[in-house]
């Protein structure tokens, strides 16, 4: 049985993708950017940084999950986290951040019940 369809498996794996649509929708950059492996510009790194958090916060992913899902290392998934909870002591950015772990999550719940069948007469 797919790890969606099982409904022993918590939390639920996470998506790859959701964590990452949602930082480029809330900043604007392109979801793209925010696989490249180069150097980029502050305004894509923390996009980056904002869907790494997402990814493990929001999604449960492992930092070795969003490693492997980012295509970046370990260290690089814990430096990203970190300044997201950093700018966290904004109270401004705070409920923003909030909004987003909340709206991936639902996201997230949305789509297992979809492949589950809930809500469909089934």
């Amino acid at each position: 049985m797919h790890a969606f369809l099982d409904r022993t498996v918590f939390p639920p794996p996470p998506i790859m993708g959701l964590s990452a649509a949602a930082a480029a929708a809330a900043t604007g950059v392109p979801v793209a950017a925010l696989a490249d492996r180069w150097r980029t510009r502050a305004r894509v790194t923390r996009a980056r940084h904002l869907a790494v958090y997402l990814h493990h916060v929001a999604l449960g992913a492992s930092l070795s999950a969003c490693a492997r899902d980012f295509a970046r290392d370990r260290a690089s998934m814990r430096y990203a986290c970190a300044r997201i909870e950093d700018l966290r002591s904004n109270p401004a950015f705070d409920r923003c951040a909030a909004r987003l772990e909340r709206a991936v999550a639902a996201q997230r719940d949305m789509v297992f019940g979809l492949i589950a069948g809930e809500g469909d007469g089934r």
